[in-house]
C-alpha cells in the first residue's frame, strides 16, 4: 500500500495517520467516529470528555481545567 507520508514518517506516525483516517471515515459513513479496534471517542458534553489523539490515543476529560483554575485564582487577587 502507498503511505500518505511517502517515506517521510516513522512507523508510529504512519499508524497514527491510518487511525485518524479510520475515525474520520467512520464519522463520514455513519456520524459516529468509533469503530472496532479504536479507542472510544466520547461525545463531548458538560463533563468535557474528549479523545486525546497522539501516537497513542486516550479518552480523557477537562483538557484545560488546570488553565482555568490558574486564571480563576489570579482573578481573585
Amino acid at each position: 500500500s502507498i503511505s500518505p507520508f511517502a517515506g517521510g514518517a516513522t512507523k508510529e506516525e504512519d499508524e497514527l495517520s491510518r487511525t485518524v483516517m479510520r475515525y474520520w471515515t467512520n464519522f463520514a459513513k455513519n456520524g459516529n467516529p468509533n469503530g472496532e479496534g479504536l479507542v472510544h471517542w466520547p461525545q463531548y458534553d458538560l463533563e468535557e470528555k474528549y479523545l486525546g489523539i497522539d501516537l497513542e490515543q486516550k479518552a480523557a476529560e477537562k483538557l484545560k481545567e488546570h488553565r482555568v483554575e490558574f486564571w480563576a485564582q489570579l482573578m481573585k487577587e
